[in-house]
């Protein structure tokens, strides 16, 4: 590393802004880390306000805010920050490396840059997603997969994909993992454990779905096979992640009151009451018909709760023989696949080295060191 001028690494922080889901849980505590460790590096965090609590207090990066562009209708504020504000505040800088949790903002040219990929779904499942959509991501994902000279993903699985899709040098692929919670490697609190289950299902069975409503989850098949089970099943409760929503409206409008009235929505939760969730339920299920890592498997896995879940690679890689596995394409292989978790009972919880913290930190830290060695060595020939 050079002494006379400091390497400086941008990262993109705009999933950190505005989102609270499964990246936001994926990057927060990696980039923390990767701060932390290389104190000879200035990290520039640029995108909208978020909250840098979570951040190391090393003095060795600063936050550089970008306004989101609210002016603007809403189909065309990600198209404009993405290719339009990011990459102009990224060329200004004029970086060591600029490095993306995702890979939906444009990467400037002459830059070097990682990306994340976190799923293919896009492309494996063209018949799913708006054409438009499709079309609009995919078109940065192949240039920004040209250009990088790293693309970090999170599964074995996708890492195959991506060779055998987009041709990619297996050595500019690499893979790191997703971790749990921290909260649910604690001793869970029983009596908050019964308060919560007692919130939602009085007796009966109590079943998690933890997924939302996006295209590739499957919520409407999902729905079909609760109906099925609760003609059979009348103490039979659905606890679902998230408020209601347009999307929530137009599925469950279809179901017979009866059936919705056994549905139920928890809200957004913390980590802790997730792990509450997950403690509580009787079963999860997870029908999704695609998916880059699997979190949810490791989530059940962490708390010891019986899941039943698509015959997906990934979700095989992850669960092993954990998991029971469906068919996410047949209602009647989701019903008798939640028949048999529910009949399980609790597990003792497993716990797979490979998805623990230190064993994540540490696999990301010796990629991202070995890059920007990398790119510091041909810095210093220049």
């Amino acid at each position: 590393m050079s002494k006379s001028v400091p390497f400086r690494v941008v990262v993109d922080t705009k999933n950190l802004a505005l989102y609270q889901g499964g990246i936001s849980h994926w990057f927060a505590p990696l980039l923390s880390s990767w701060i932390e460790s290389r104190t000879d590096v200035t990290f520039l965090l640029i995108g909208p306000d978020f909250d840098t609590g979570f951040l190391p207090q090393t003095g060795n990066w600063n936050h550089m805010p970008l306004s989101w562009p609210d002016g603007l209708p809403r189909p065309l504020r990600h198209p404009w920050y993405d290719n339009v504000t990011f990459p102009r505040a990224v060329s200004r800088l004029r970086p060591d490396l600029v490095m993306s949790p995702y890979h939906d903002v444009r990467m400037p040219k002459g830059i070097p840059s990682i990306i994340t990929v976190h799923d293919l779904c896009l492309d494996e499942l063209g018949s799913v997603y708006p054409r438009r959509i499709r079309h609009y991501y995919l078109a940065l994902l192949r240039r920004n997969l040209h250009q990088a000279v790293l693309v970090v993903t999170v599964s074995e699985t996708s890492r195959a994909k991506l060779i055998e899709r987009y041709g990619l040098d297996p050595a500019r692929i690499s893979v790191v993992y997703n971790t749990p919670p921290s909260v649910f490697r604690t001793v869970t609190d029983t009596d908050a454990v019964a308060a919560f289950r007692k919130r939602y299902c009085s007796k009966g069975s109590l079943l998690f779905y933890p997924g939302g409503a996006e295209y590739r989850k499957n919520v409407g098949r999902l729905l079909q096979a609760f109906e099925r089970l609760a003609r059979q099943d009348e103490d039979l409760i659905l606890l679902v992640t998230g408020r209601a929503s347009p999307a929530w409206d137009a599925l469950l409008g279809v179901l017979p009151d009866a059936s919705q009235r056994r549905f139920a929505f928890a809200g957004r939760l913390s980590d802790a009451e997730l792990c509450l969730a997950y403690a509580a339920a009787d079963a999860v299920v997870y029908p999704s018909l695609c998916e880059g890592f699997g979190r949810v498997c490791l989530e059940a896995m962490e708390m010891g709760t019986p899941i039943a879940c698509s015959d997906l690679p990934v979700m095989r890689e992850v669960a092993g023989e954990y998991a029971h596995y469906v068919d996410p394409y047949h209602v009647e292989s989701i019903v008798e696949g939640i028949k048999v978790a529910l009949s399980q009972g609790h597990h003792a919880p497993t716990r797979d080295a490979r998805f623990q913290d230190a064993a994540v930190k540490d696999g990301f830290l010796d990629v991202m060191d070995r890059c920007v060695s990398g790119i510091d060595d041909q810095r210093e020939t220049q």
